[in-house]
Protein backbone atom coordinates (compact mmCIF):
# COMPACT_ATOMS: atom_id res chain seq x y z
CA UNK A 1 0.00 0.00 0.00
CA UNK A 2 1.37 3.18 -1.03
CA UNK A 3 1.82 6.10 1.76
CA UNK A 4 1.77 9.35 1.29
CA UNK A 5 4.87 11.15 2.66
CA UNK A 6 4.77 13.81 6.00
CA UNK A 7 5.03 17.40 4.92
CA UNK A 8 8.74 18.46 5.12
CA UNK A 9 8.79 22.14 6.04
CA UNK A 10 6.13 25.04 6.07
CA UNK A 11 6.66 28.40 4.69
CA UNK A 12 7.07 30.97 8.18
CA UNK A 13 4.57 34.23 8.18
CA UNK A 14 6.10 37.27 9.52
CA UNK A 15 3.38 39.58 8.61
CA UNK A 16 -0.11 40.33 9.80
CA UNK A 17 -3.59 39.47 8.50
CA UNK A 18 -4.44 42.44 6.43
CA UNK A 19 -8.11 43.70 7.48
CA UNK A 20 -11.40 42.11 6.84
CA UNK A 21 -13.49 44.53 4.53
CA UNK A 22 -16.95 44.07 3.74
CA UNK A 23 -17.78 43.57 0.29
CA UNK A 24 -19.43 46.79 -2.00
CA UNK A 25 -22.13 44.56 -3.14
CA UNK A 26 -23.72 41.31 -1.80
CA UNK A 27 -22.89 38.24 -3.42
CA UNK A 28 -24.97 35.85 -1.06
CA UNK A 29 -28.23 36.48 0.48
CA UNK A 30 -29.01 34.93 3.62
CA UNK A 31 -32.08 32.73 4.56
CA UNK A 32 -32.92 31.33 8.31
CA UNK A 33 -34.17 27.89 7.78
CA UNK A 34 -34.35 26.27 10.97
CA UNK A 35 -35.40 28.29 14.66
CA UNK A 36 -32.84 28.69 17.25
CA UNK A 37 -29.74 26.40 17.42
CA UNK A 38 -30.73 24.64 14.58
CA UNK A 39 -27.54 23.21 12.33
CA UNK A 40 -26.81 22.52 9.10
CA UNK A 41 -24.91 19.72 7.88
CA UNK A 42 -25.30 18.74 3.36
CA UNK A 43 -26.78 20.78 0.39
CA UNK A 44 -27.95 18.59 -2.61
CA UNK A 45 -28.15 20.35 -6.21
CA UNK A 46 -31.55 20.90 -5.91
CA UNK A 47 -30.64 23.26 -2.55
CA UNK A 48 -32.26 20.95 -0.08
CA UNK A 49 -30.68 21.52 3.14
CA UNK A 50 -30.62 18.56 5.94
CA UNK A 51 -29.23 19.07 9.31
CA UNK A 52 -31.05 19.20 12.95
CA UNK A 53 -33.44 21.13 14.58
CA UNK A 54 -33.59 21.94 18.41
CA UNK A 55 -37.10 21.60 19.57
CA UNK A 56 -38.72 20.34 22.90
CA UNK A 57 -35.29 19.47 24.15
CA UNK A 58 -33.94 17.68 21.83
CA UNK A 59 -32.57 17.63 18.20
CA UNK A 60 -34.62 16.05 15.30
CA UNK A 61 -33.63 15.92 11.73
CA UNK A 62 -35.02 17.64 8.57
CA UNK A 63 -34.88 18.87 5.13
CA UNK A 64 -35.53 22.40 4.10
CA UNK A 65 -36.81 22.42 0.11
CA UNK A 66 -39.03 25.04 -1.19
CA UNK A 67 -41.71 23.37 0.81
CA UNK A 68 -40.18 24.55 3.75
CA UNK A 69 -38.94 23.03 6.82
CA UNK A 70 -39.91 19.00 7.30
CA UNK A 71 -39.14 17.07 10.43
CA UNK A 72 -38.13 13.39 9.19
CA UNK A 73 -38.73 12.08 11.80
CA UNK A 74 -36.77 9.41 13.92
CA UNK A 75 -36.90 5.79 14.59
CA UNK A 76 -38.68 5.70 17.42
CA UNK A 77 -36.96 7.43 20.12
CA UNK A 78 -36.11 10.63 20.93
CA UNK A 79 -33.78 12.55 18.61
CA UNK A 80 -31.93 12.12 15.06
CA UNK A 81 -29.52 14.25 13.23
CA UNK A 82 -29.37 14.12 9.44
CA UNK A 83 -26.04 14.07 7.89
CA UNK A 84 -26.27 14.38 4.27
CA UNK A 85 -28.31 14.34 1.06
CA UNK A 86 -28.32 13.41 -2.48
CA UNK A 87 -29.76 14.92 -5.61
CA UNK A 88 -32.56 12.05 -5.11
CA UNK A 89 -33.63 13.56 -1.93
CA UNK A 90 -32.33 10.38 -0.06
CA UNK A 91 -31.24 11.31 3.17
CA UNK A 92 -28.59 9.55 5.88
CA UNK A 93 -27.79 10.18 9.20
CA UNK A 94 -28.19 8.72 12.67
CA UNK A 95 -31.24 7.93 15.46
CA UNK A 96 -32.50 6.80 18.33
CA UNK A 97 -34.63 4.09 18.45
CA UNK A 98 -37.42 3.00 21.43
CA UNK A 99 -34.56 1.43 22.90
CA UNK A 100 -32.43 4.51 23.11
CA UNK A 101 -29.65 3.12 21.10
CA UNK A 102 -28.41 5.45 18.37
CA UNK A 103 -28.63 3.98 14.55
CA UNK A 104 -28.07 4.37 10.90
CA UNK A 105 -30.70 5.40 9.09
CA UNK A 106 -31.93 5.99 5.16
CA UNK A 107 -34.50 8.46 4.79
CA UNK A 108 -36.51 8.03 1.26
CA UNK A 109 -39.77 7.99 -0.20
CA UNK A 110 -40.74 10.04 2.79
CA UNK A 111 -39.86 7.03 5.23
CA UNK A 112 -37.46 6.51 7.98
CA UNK A 113 -35.44 3.41 7.87
CA UNK A 114 -32.72 1.73 10.31
CA UNK A 115 -29.79 0.84 8.39
CA UNK A 116 -28.48 -2.99 8.84
CA UNK A 117 -25.74 -5.11 7.83
CA UNK A 118 -23.76 -4.52 10.78
CA UNK A 119 -23.34 -4.21 14.14
CA UNK A 120 -24.12 -0.32 15.48
CA UNK A 121 -23.71 1.39 12.05
CA UNK A 122 -23.92 5.35 12.19
CA UNK A 123 -24.28 7.13 8.31
CA UNK A 124 -22.31 9.98 7.32
CA UNK A 125 -22.95 10.05 3.46
CA UNK A 126 -24.46 9.39 0.35
CA UNK A 127 -24.09 9.26 -3.36
CA UNK A 128 -26.61 9.91 -6.35
CA UNK A 129 -26.14 6.50 -7.08
CA UNK A 130 -27.32 5.70 -3.41
CA UNK A 131 -24.81 4.15 -1.93
CA UNK A 132 -24.17 4.88 1.68
CA UNK A 133 -20.86 5.57 4.08
CA UNK A 134 -20.46 5.98 7.47
CA UNK A 135 -19.01 3.27 10.21
CA UNK A 136 -19.77 0.22 12.31
CA UNK A 137 -18.06 -1.59 15.10
CA UNK A 138 -16.47 -4.59 13.92
CA UNK A 139 -14.63 -7.53 16.41
CA UNK A 140 -11.69 -9.85 15.33
CA UNK A 141 -9.23 -11.73 17.36
CA UNK A 142 -6.95 -8.75 16.67
CA UNK A 143 -9.80 -5.51 16.38
CA UNK A 144 -12.06 -4.56 18.31
CA UNK A 145 -13.19 -0.85 16.76
CA UNK A 146 -14.70 1.10 14.32
CA UNK A 147 -14.63 0.40 10.83
CA UNK A 148 -15.20 2.32 7.93
CA UNK A 149 -17.93 0.94 5.36
CA UNK A 150 -19.82 1.00 2.06
CA UNK A 151 -23.26 0.11 1.33
CA UNK A 152 -24.64 -0.27 -2.09
CA UNK A 153 -28.14 0.49 -3.06
CA UNK A 154 -28.68 -2.90 -3.99
CA UNK A 155 -27.20 -3.96 -0.14
CA UNK A 156 -24.07 -5.11 -0.75
CA UNK A 157 -22.03 -4.09 2.51
CA UNK A 158 -18.22 -3.81 2.51
CA UNK A 159 -16.19 -3.29 5.73
CA UNK A 160 -13.18 -0.85 3.87
CA UNK A 161 -10.65 -1.51 6.66
CA UNK A 162 -7.87 0.39 7.99
CA UNK A 163 -4.68 1.51 7.02
CA UNK A 164 -1.76 -0.78 7.44
CA UNK A 165 -0.32 1.34 10.59
CA UNK A 166 -3.99 1.66 12.35
CA UNK A 167 -6.88 -0.13 13.98
CA UNK A 168 -9.70 1.43 12.75
CA UNK A 169 -11.60 3.83 10.19
CA UNK A 170 -14.78 6.29 9.56
CA UNK A 171 -15.86 6.94 6.31
CA UNK A 172 -17.22 10.56 5.96
CA UNK A 173 -18.27 10.95 2.17
CA UNK A 174 -18.52 9.27 -0.82
CA UNK A 175 -18.28 10.37 -4.51
CA UNK A 176 -20.01 9.48 -8.05
CA UNK A 177 -16.95 7.12 -8.42
CA UNK A 178 -17.37 5.44 -5.22
CA UNK A 179 -14.24 6.96 -3.42
CA UNK A 180 -14.76 7.23 0.30
CA UNK A 181 -13.03 9.98 2.38
CA UNK A 182 -12.82 9.36 6.28
CA UNK A 183 -9.88 9.53 9.07
CA UNK A 184 -8.23 6.15 9.71
CA UNK A 185 -6.23 5.46 13.10
CA UNK A 186 -2.93 5.96 12.49
CA UNK A 187 -1.46 3.69 15.39
CA UNK A 188 -2.08 0.37 17.03
CA UNK A 189 -4.01 0.35 20.12
CA UNK A 190 -3.97 4.25 20.29
CA UNK A 191 -6.77 4.49 23.17
CA UNK A 192 -7.79 6.70 24.91
CA UNK A 193 -7.26 9.75 21.95
CA UNK A 194 -6.92 7.16 18.85
CA UNK A 195 -5.39 9.43 16.53
CA UNK A 196 -6.13 9.77 12.66
CA UNK A 197 -4.95 10.19 9.46
CA UNK A 198 -7.53 11.45 6.35
CA UNK A 199 -7.37 9.17 3.93
CA UNK A 200 -8.71 7.95 0.86
CA UNK A 201 -10.86 4.60 -0.06
CA UNK A 202 -9.80 3.74 -3.97
CA UNK A 203 -10.45 0.59 -5.94
CA UNK A 204 -10.21 -1.58 -2.57
CA UNK A 205 -7.42 0.60 -1.35
CA UNK A 206 -7.05 2.67 1.67
CA UNK A 207 -4.65 5.35 1.06
CA UNK A 208 -3.87 7.37 4.23
CA UNK A 209 -2.82 11.52 3.30
CA UNK A 210 -0.70 11.82 6.26
CA UNK A 211 -0.48 14.72 9.18
CA UNK A 212 1.04 17.51 10.65
CA UNK A 213 2.13 16.24 14.18
CA UNK A 214 -1.50 16.50 15.63
CA UNK A 215 -3.51 13.98 17.74
CA UNK A 216 -6.38 13.72 14.67
CA UNK A 217 -6.58 14.44 11.01
CA UNK A 218 -9.60 13.86 8.44
CA UNK A 219 -10.87 14.12 5.80
CA UNK A 220 -14.43 15.24 5.15
CA UNK A 221 -15.58 15.29 2.00
CA UNK A 222 -14.49 14.62 -1.92
CA UNK A 223 -15.56 15.82 -4.88
CA UNK A 224 -16.34 13.78 -8.68
CA UNK A 225 -12.87 15.06 -9.59
CA UNK A 226 -10.93 13.39 -7.09
CA UNK A 227 -10.40 16.84 -5.32
CA UNK A 228 -10.40 15.71 -0.98
CA UNK A 229 -10.66 18.75 1.91
CA UNK A 230 -10.68 18.19 5.16
CA UNK A 231 -8.32 19.32 8.87
CA UNK A 232 -4.62 18.19 9.47
CA UNK A 233 -4.04 18.10 13.35
CA UNK A 234 -1.28 20.42 14.38
CA UNK A 235 1.06 19.23 17.19
CA UNK A 236 1.94 22.95 18.33
CA UNK A 237 1.55 26.43 17.18
CA UNK A 238 3.81 29.11 18.75
CA UNK A 239 2.56 31.95 20.50
CA UNK A 240 0.00 30.06 22.16
CA UNK A 241 -3.04 30.88 20.01
CA UNK A 242 -5.43 29.29 22.76
CA UNK A 243 -6.12 26.06 20.68
CA UNK A 244 -5.77 22.76 22.62
CA UNK A 245 -5.95 20.72 19.25
CA UNK A 246 -5.54 22.99 16.20
CA UNK A 247 -6.14 21.71 13.05
CA UNK A 248 -5.58 23.77 9.85
CA UNK A 249 -7.73 23.03 6.41
CA UNK A 250 -6.35 21.02 3.80
CA UNK A 251 -6.91 20.55 0.11
CA UNK A 252 -5.74 17.07 -1.79
CA UNK A 253 -5.41 17.32 -5.52
CA UNK A 254 -3.74 15.81 -7.91
CA UNK A 255 -1.53 13.45 -5.66
CA UNK A 256 -0.29 16.82 -3.52
CA UNK A 257 -1.57 18.34 -0.24
CA UNK A 258 -2.25 21.80 0.44
CA UNK A 259 -2.72 23.43 3.03
CA UNK A 260 -5.23 26.26 2.96
CA UNK A 261 -5.31 28.41 5.77
CA UNK A 262 -4.58 28.14 9.81
CA UNK A 263 -1.24 27.43 10.38
CA UNK A 264 -0.02 30.22 11.69
CA UNK A 265 -1.19 31.67 15.11
CA UNK A 266 -3.74 32.67 15.73
CA UNK A 267 -5.35 30.77 13.15
CA UNK A 268 -7.20 27.65 13.36
CA UNK A 269 -9.55 26.00 10.31
CA UNK A 270 -11.27 23.05 8.76
CA UNK A 271 -12.55 22.34 5.35
CA UNK A 272 -16.00 21.01 5.63
CA UNK A 273 -16.95 20.65 1.67
CA UNK A 274 -15.55 20.96 -1.90
CA UNK A 275 -17.85 20.66 -5.10
CA UNK A 276 -17.31 20.14 -8.68
CA UNK A 277 -16.41 24.21 -9.36
CA UNK A 278 -13.60 22.68 -6.75
CA UNK A 279 -14.94 25.63 -4.66
CA UNK A 280 -14.49 24.99 -0.82
CA UNK A 281 -16.26 25.76 2.30
CA UNK A 282 -15.12 25.34 6.02
CA UNK A 283 -14.67 27.37 9.12
CA UNK A 284 -11.69 29.51 10.61
CA UNK A 285 -10.97 30.48 13.97
CA UNK A 286 -8.69 33.85 14.55
CA UNK A 287 -9.61 34.46 18.16
CA UNK A 288 -10.71 31.94 20.81
CA UNK A 289 -14.05 31.62 20.88
CA UNK A 290 -14.37 33.42 17.67
CA UNK A 291 -15.38 31.20 14.01
CA UNK A 292 -16.28 32.85 10.54
CA UNK A 293 -17.09 30.93 7.88
CA UNK A 294 -15.10 30.84 4.76
CA UNK A 295 -15.25 30.15 0.89
CA UNK A 296 -11.75 29.10 -1.04
CA UNK A 297 -11.59 29.37 -4.83
CA UNK A 298 -9.28 30.32 -6.79
CA UNK A 299 -6.26 30.50 -4.40
CA UNK A 300 -7.73 32.17 -2.30
CA UNK A 301 -9.89 32.08 1.07
CA UNK A 302 -12.59 34.99 1.57
CA UNK A 303 -14.49 35.11 5.05
CA UNK A 304 -17.97 34.64 3.97
CA UNK A 305 -19.27 37.82 6.10
CA UNK A 306 -17.88 39.64 3.32
CA UNK A 307 -19.52 38.15 0.42
CA UNK A 308 -23.21 39.03 2.28
CA UNK A 309 -25.30 42.47 3.22
CA UNK A 310 -23.70 44.01 6.46
CA UNK A 311 -27.00 45.70 7.30
CA UNK A 312 -28.20 42.05 7.30
CA UNK A 313 -26.84 41.77 10.93
CA UNK A 314 -25.32 37.80 10.20
CA UNK A 315 -22.28 36.48 10.88
CA UNK A 316 -21.45 33.53 9.45
CA UNK A 317 -19.37 31.04 11.70
CA UNK A 318 -19.56 27.76 10.03
CA UNK A 319 -20.07 26.73 6.49
CA UNK A 320 -20.95 22.87 6.37
CA UNK A 321 -21.52 22.44 2.57
CA UNK A 322 -21.90 23.52 -1.18
CA UNK A 323 -23.47 22.57 -3.75
CA UNK A 324 -22.77 22.87 -7.54
CA UNK A 325 -25.32 25.93 -7.54
CA UNK A 326 -22.65 27.46 -5.26
CA UNK A 327 -25.43 27.70 -2.60
CA UNK A 328 -24.32 27.14 0.87
CA UNK A 329 -25.25 25.30 4.19
CA UNK A 330 -24.15 27.03 6.49
CA UNK A 331 -23.93 28.42 10.27
CA UNK A 332 -25.15 32.01 11.45
CA UNK A 333 -25.82 34.19 14.50
CA UNK A 334 -28.12 37.17 14.74
CA UNK A 335 -29.44 39.03 17.78
CA UNK A 336 -27.61 36.93 20.31
CA UNK A 337 -29.47 33.62 18.21
CA UNK A 338 -27.34 31.26 16.10
CA UNK A 339 -29.07 28.79 13.65
CA UNK A 340 -28.80 26.78 10.20
CA UNK A 341 -29.28 29.12 6.95
CA UNK A 342 -29.22 29.04 3.61
CA UNK A 343 -26.80 31.01 1.32
CA UNK A 344 -28.08 31.80 -2.16
CA UNK A 345 -26.68 33.64 -4.66
CA UNK A 346 -28.20 37.03 -5.54
CA UNK A 347 -27.92 38.51 -9.15
CA UNK A 348 -25.95 41.00 -10.71
CA UNK A 349 -23.41 39.28 -8.54
CA UNK A 350 -19.68 41.07 -9.28
CA UNK A 351 -16.50 38.88 -9.06
CA UNK A 352 -15.20 38.04 -5.60
CA UNK A 353 -12.64 40.20 -4.00
CA UNK A 354 -8.90 39.33 -4.51
CA UNK A 355 -7.94 40.13 -1.08
CA UNK A 356 -6.83 37.27 0.84
CA UNK A 357 -8.44 35.94 3.88
CA UNK A 358 -5.40 35.78 6.06
CA UNK A 359 -1.77 37.05 5.20
CA UNK A 360 -0.39 34.82 7.70
CA UNK A 361 -2.43 32.06 7.42
CA UNK A 362 -1.99 31.79 3.26
CA UNK A 363 1.20 32.69 3.59
CA UNK A 364 1.98 29.10 4.39
CA UNK A 365 -1.25 27.69 3.73
CA UNK A 366 0.04 27.49 -0.03
CA UNK A 367 3.17 25.60 1.08
CA UNK A 368 2.75 22.43 -1.09
CA UNK A 369 2.94 19.08 -0.03
CA UNK A 370 4.79 17.35 -2.55
CA UNK A 371 7.02 15.06 -0.09
CA UNK A 372 5.00 13.76 2.47
CA UNK A 373 6.04 10.91 4.90
CA UNK A 374 4.80 9.43 7.75
CA UNK A 375 6.49 10.51 10.85
CA UNK A 376 6.85 8.54 13.68
CA UNK A 377 4.34 6.84 15.41
CA UNK A 378 3.48 8.96 18.42
CA UNK A 379 1.09 8.14 21.01
CA UNK A 380 -0.15 10.87 23.52
CA UNK A 381 -0.35 10.15 27.17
Amino acid sequence: MRRTRYLQSLFAAAVLAAPLLAAADPRYAVTAIAGADGVARDINNLGQVVGAAYTGGVYRAYVYGDGGLTDIGTLGGAGSWANAINDRGQIVGNAEAADGASYGFLYSGGAMSAITGGSVMQANGINNGGTIVGSMFVTTPEDSYYHGFTLSAGGTLTDIGTLSYGDGSRAFAVNSHGDVVGAAANVFNGAPNRPEDPFIYHDGVMTGLGNLGGPWSGATSINDQGQVVGFLGVNSLPGDPGELYPTTAFLYANGEMNVIGGVAPPWSSLANDINNLSQVVGSFRFNPGLDHGFLYENGEMIDLNTLIDPASGWTITDAAAINDLQQIAAQACRGGVCQAVRLDLVSAVPEPPTFALMAAGLALGLARGKGFKRPARRRRG
